[in-house]
């Protein structure tokens, strides 16, 4: 009687056969392209092949070598000035010049790596000669210092130690036994391996579905993380999850075929052994950050000056890569070179790139014919096995199989245990290999150590131990600031290029948020608002933060066209409004490869773009002195907002920043720092830093301090005032928008003209407080306070009406959930600040009214919600190339648009102009939502504001 299978049993068990057929046939066609594409290059080619790419290498070998030669002389950014285009040929002479000699010399041949580092650290020792100390904005006549010098100086350190340890641990003990048992061990994996599918089918199939992602997590990421780097954001979840499918598929095939996990494994090891894993789980956390919304992610690859993406980071990303699979190749190479030269009976100096291979074993092990076998060295960090089927097998056509030095060893082994019996000096054979197992474990994570220690290791020292320079030095000469009461007092008041502020005129003091490139184009368009409404010269003081800071420092460094009675000059307000929009973190991102940045160096430039020449800083100690990234940011506010001093400004400016830490304690001199620098004594002393001010306000300003102001002496939170006419607007600026933690802390240097020196390091001012009100109310108080009370009310007032605007953009708390207290912890200085804010206003108002027979008014003209909440604009110094809107009403509704309609649109809240958008309907429901959201006043607010200063409307609270 015969046995009927189950028919999904059977089905699978009939095609499996098939599929593996098919599969079969693919990947000797695979093997056949590998063969090709990886081979080293032949000897018999044409002389002008050979100058480009050496014999007896694979071409990628000169390749990734010129692509480092290109990589050095232009910069990871690939900066095309004269000085760097005259290292590019000579790289390029270098580059052609040791290829021609490697194939007219064998020596040069034979040696190729030892020639390429030669070039390149030519090329180096050039370029540390002839660069000066970097600085952005300063077009010099000579190449800027970058990672890649110390990248490359790594990989010369690195790749001679590894070639050190490759001539260690493979060095055989069994006197050419590996030669001479060769012809007895058959390499060639067994006949027929592929063809059994086993029972249980079913449950074959769906664990090899499940352990994919599991066994293959990084396998499985990579590919579709890679592709959210470039696409744009609403194709970010599709083109993820689709791609990533699709690998889970192909992953799943390869665990079911053995023969496709080949082919993966192949392409692997460009992504997912030695540092090219690492890179790859970095690439994978970025592209988890950006589908997370995470918009100091989002924003970086979706907006700037180029448009869509950031070509920068993806460069960087790319060269990373180059030069980890550059490092790969050749510690693979020493590996499988030293394992060639073990498998030739008489090797001589010269390593032959293929050996014979006749095999005399048992001729059933393998469907391989014994004769005409070679073992070749090959690309990707293996051996190639070439040899022919039998006749009758896969058409007699050539059999082809690749394997790393661990694998042939394994199999090499497991051969010679089999038959130790029948081998010569089989003991002394089967201990070098079990040697040579293990050393193939080790060697590739000695070297992935060695390269990891020598880049990583001094990165990480000296961000912690290396010099910090100042981002601000402070001579201080005793003050020099403006009265604050003189902004104040009901008489005639000289305001800058303005007309003179007449008596009982209104005066307008300005708070500006946080908020990055939102606060920043949002207080440019109030502004431009009250320029509109010809309010624009009542402006006597102003407080900011963070992008509200970047906003009132350009004001006043440019007042004198966008200050004017006369009327309002558009080209000049056009002029200010791109500029708040410009992508401040693209030049951060740009020349964060500066050696500055990320080593160190002996020496510093001080000033760029118009600011007075001062000597170079240096250090006189043996650290380095290693620049954070606000130093970009300083620098890039200073040439794009100019270099004027706080002196210039005619109207009242507090720029406000946080103290995180203070050196040095003057109860507790640091003898170790003895003659040295502050800078230096700061990084020599750690032990003496002092962080109890951490929460404290440093405020760079123009307007003379007061007791309130200055630094506290007894318990409470420390204000630290400083109004020097000589600081520069932008520099202050930038502290205050040097916002964690892509920024670490910035050191001001406080250098006095008669006492102790000292330093601060702050950080952005909306950690503290992000309205900008604390410190312009102490102000205000202060001032208010010095004047004798009034005898009674009925003579005029002794202060002039004041109007203090609070432009702020911060967002709305979102609802509650489960938080686990850390939502109270970072909301509760927000709350702390406004309720110091409501006490110090109570004080003004008294002060006013009631002391002094005045009139005071404050206004919160907040950001409408749409913007700020939700989606919105985010507070990155970058606008992206499209930001998507929700309905506040919750309607689900959203719509996305271009950054430039975007800029119109925020212009447009305190502006009378009509604009022209590239969406007018996308812009008209965002403007809609804008003025008829839950909760929003900020229409009527600036209506009310305006006429107010217009007396249109009775002076109420």
């Amino acid at each position: 009687m015969t046995q009927v299978q189950p028919r999904g049993r059977s089905l699978v068990r009939q095609a499996y056969p098939w599929l593996n057929d098919r599969v079969a046939d693919f990947v000797r066609g695979w093997r056949r392209l590998d063969a090709w594409a990886n081979r080293p290059l032949p000897t018999r080619r044409r002389a002008y092949w050979k100058l480009l790419a050496p014999d007896r290498y694979p071409w990628y070998a000169p390749a990734l070598f010129l692509v480092l030669t290109v990589m050095l002389a232009l910069g990871p950014t690939m900066e095309t000035d004269w000085p760097n285009l005259i290292l590019v040929v000579i790289g390029l002479v270098l580059f052609l010049g040791l290829n021609a000699l490697a194939g007219r010399r064998q020596v040069a041949n034979n040696y190729l790596l030892t020639g390429q580092l030669t070039c390149l650290v030519a090329m180096l020792a050039l370029l540390l000669w002839s660069s000066l100390p970097e600085v952005y904005g300063e077009m010099v006549a000579a190449p800027r210092l970058h990672v890649g010098v110390a990248v490359v100086l790594a990989m010369t350190v690195a790749l001679a130690a590894a070639f050190g340890f490759a001539a260690a641990l493979f060095r055989s003990t069994a006197d050419g036994g590996l030669a001479d048992a060769l012809p007895e061990v058959e390499l060639f994996l067994p006949k027929d391996r592929y063809s059994f599918v086993g029972g249980g089918a079913k449950a074959a199939f769906f664990s090899a579905l499940a352990i994919a992602p599991v066994r293959y997590p990084v396998e499985l990421l990579l590919p579709g993380s890679l592709l959210t780097l470039f696409v744009p954001d609403h194709l970010l979840a599709p083109t993820f999850l689709f791609v990533g499918g699709i690998m889970w598929i192909l992953l799943f095939l390869g665990i079911l075929f053995e023969r496709l996990m080949e082919i993966l494994k192949t392409l692997g090891r460009m992504f997912f052994i030695g540092p090219q894993r690492v890179i790859s789980i970095l690439v994978i956390a970025v592209a988890g950050a950006r589908l997370a919304e995470i918009h100091f992610i989002t924003y970086l690859f979706n907006g700037g000056s180029t448009g869509y993406g950031n070509p920068v980071l993806m460069l960087y990303i790319l060269l990373s890569y180059a030069c980890a699979w550059y490092y790969g190749f050749w510690t693979d190479q020493f590996v499988a070179r030293r394992l060639t030269r073990m498998l030739t009976l008489k090797p001589d100096w010269r390593t032959a790139i293929s050996v014979a291979y006749p095999y005399h074993g048992d001729p059933t092990l393998s469907r391989v014919e014994s004769e005409g076998r070679t073992i070749s060295l090959h690309g990707a960090g293996r051996l190639k096995l070439r040899g022919h089927y039998e006749d009758g097998y896969a058409g007699g056509g050539t059999a082809l199989q690749f394997m790393t030095p661990a694998e042939l060893i394994g199999q090499f082994r497991r051969q010679i245990e089999l038959r130790s019996r029948d081998m010569i000096k089989a003991d002394d054979l089967l201990a070098s290999l079990r040697n040579f197992e293990r050393a193939a474990v080790i060697y590739p994570v000695i070297v992935g150590t060695l390269a990891f220690g020598l880049i990583v290791g001094p990165i990480v020292l000296t961000f912690y131990y290396a010099v910090q320079p100042p981002e601000l030095t402070v001579h201080a000469e005793g003050g020099g600031g403006r009265d604050a009461l003189a902004f104040m007092k009901n008489q005639d008041y000289e305001n800058g290029d303005c007309s003179p502020l007449k008596a009982g005129m209104p005066r307008i003091a300005i708070a500006a948020s946080g908020g990055g490139t939102r606060a920043a184009i949002y207080t440019a368009s109030l502004l431009r608002g009250l320029a509109e409404a010809g309010h624009v010269c009542d402006v006597v003081m102003a407080s900011g933060v963070s992008g509200g800071s970047a906003a009132l420092a350009y004001f006043g460094l440019h007042e004198a066209e966008l200050r004017s009675r006369g009327g309002v000059g558009f080209m000049a307000w056009e002029r200010y409004s791109r500029e708040m929009a410009h992508p401040y973190i693209e030049d951060v991102i740009n020349r964060a490869s500066d050696l500055r940045i990320t080593f160190g160096r002996f020496h510093w430039r001080r000033f760029t773009c118009g600011e007075p020449a001062v000597p170079d800083g240096s250090v006189s100690g043996v650290a380095p002195a290693r620049s954070k990234l606000g130093h970009i940011l300083a620098e890039s506010f200073v040439c794009r907002m100019g270099a004027g001093k706080m002196g210039d400004v005619s109207f009242g400016l507090m720029l406000n920043s946080s103290i995180v830490g203070s050196y040095p304690d003057p109860g507790n001199p640091c003898r170790r720092g003895d003659g040295y620098s502050l800078p230096e004594q700061a990084s020599r002393c750690q032990g003496l830093l002092d962080g109890a001010g951490a929460g404290g306000r440093l405020v760079l300003t123009n307007i003379g301090s007061t007791q309130t102001m200055q630094a506290n002496t007894s318990p409470g939170m420390e204000i630290v005032t400083i109004d020097e006419p000589d600081v520069s607007v932008s520099r202050a600026a930038a502290l205050s928008a040097n916002f964690p933690p892509v920024f670490p802390d910035a050191a001001v240097d406080i250098m006095p003209s008669s006492g102790t020196a000292k330093r601060y390091w702050v950080t952005d001012g909306g950690t503290v407080e992000n309205r900008g009100t604390v410190t312009m109310y102490r102000a205000l108080r202060d001032a208010a306070r010095r004047e004798p009370k009034s005898c009674g009310c009925g003579s005029s007032p002794k202060f002039a009406p004041l109007h203090v605007i609070v432009a702020d953009v911060s967002a709305l708390a979102g609802p509650y959930s489960e938080s686990f207290g850390f939502d109270s912890v970072l909301g509760a200085g927000g709350q702390l600040g406004l309720g110091m804010e409501a006490e110090l206003r109570a004080d003004l108002k008294t002060l006013y009214e009631t002391t002094h027979c005045s009139k005071i008014y404050f206004h919160d003209i907040v950001i409408p919600p749409v913007f700020s909440s939700n989606g919105g604009i985010g507070t990155h110094w970058l606008l992206p190339g499209s930001m998507t809107f929700r309905d506040p009403n919750h309607s689900g509704e959203q719509v996305t648009l271009h950054a430039e309609d975007v800029e119109k649109l925020v212009l447009s809240l305190h502006s009378s102009r009509a604009f022209s958008y590239q969406d007018n309907g996308g812009v008209k429901r965002v403007l809609g939502w804008a003025q008829d959201g839950p909760g929003n006043r900020h229409r009527a607010n600036w209506v009310r504001l305006l006429d107010m200063l217009n007396g249109k409307l009775p002076p109420q609270l």
